[in-house]
């Protein structure tokens, strides 16, 4: 028996795959929906989840799609800053996407956390389905959200500015890493009124010490990374010297 009602999962990129495979071993029935699937089942079936996992570059258009929906009934995958496009953040469930998957390659870096009405159903039935997931309070949610854009800050405009893997960076440039990490930890902490952890840095190198090989030969969805905590920081008052600097470095290219 399932424990979620039906799931339409829209973006089924490898994540939105494994994903999908979690939820139906766990006995949920999903209803896989493409960007270009999307205008036909956006307003089908108004009694099911609709869970998004489209990068953040892609998710303003599909928000518009579901506007009719209640936001109670989307949840949202995306490890970027979208809180912006949130106008009900606290009404729709979120979660942080704590795995590697690249087709038969599948690697947990930590457990996955949702936040919001439908978090305890989903945490249970992914972790049912082999996908490691907890459910937090939205006050925890904030705090593990700033730490997950330190991790997305390093991992990806640097490597492409630098040319290196991530193994690389970090033992040619740890010192830039890490101003970079905490900087755009704490900026994010900030605007989400939660304390940095002084423990999150040690805590991103055992995540990421099976990405090594991990490349960027461009920096992706920077808007939501990177350039949001720019934005942020201007917004606050504070510095964001290392992101400001790569980001005018990848520009310049």
């Amino acid at each position: 028996m399932g424990l979620l009602p039906r799931v339409h999962l829209i973006g089924m990129g490898e994540v939105g795959r494994r994903l999908a495979t979690g939820l139906r071993a766990s006995g949920t029935e999903v209803v896989e929906v493409t960007r270009a699937s999307l205008a036909p089942h956006a307003s089908k079936d108004p009694g099911a989840l609709r869970l998004v996992c489209v990068r953040e570059d892609d998710l303003p258009p599909v928000l518009a799609a579901l506007h009719h929906l209640e936001p109670n009934r989307l949840v949202l995958v995306q490890n970027g800053w979208v809180r912006p496009l949130l106008p009900h953040h606290e009404r729709v469930t979120r979660g942080l996407i704590w795995f590697t998957s690249k087709g038969d390659f599948f690697q947990v870096l930590r457990s996955s956390p949702f936040s919001g009405p439908h978090a305890a159903e989903i945490a249970v039935a992914l972790d049912r389905g082999g996908v490691p997931a907890t459910s937090v309070d939205q006050h925890a949610f904030a705090g593990l959200e700033a730490d997950k854009m330190g991790f997305n800050c390093v991992v990806g405009l640097p490597l492409a500015v630098h040319g290196e893997s991530l193994g690389e960076y970090l033992e040619r440039r740890r010192d830039e890493a890490r101003a970079l990490f905490e900087e755009s930890a704490a900026v994010c902490a900030r605007a989400l009124e939660v304390e940095p952890d002084r423990e999150w840095w040690t805590e991103f190198l055992t995540s990421v010490a099976p990405l090594g090989w991990v490349r960027a030969s461009t920096a992706k969805a920077l808007d939501y990374r990177n350039g949001a905590v720019v934005r942020l920081a201007d917004e606050l008052g504070l510095e964001a010297p290392v992101n400001r600097r790569l980001l005018e470095t990848y520009a310049g290219r």
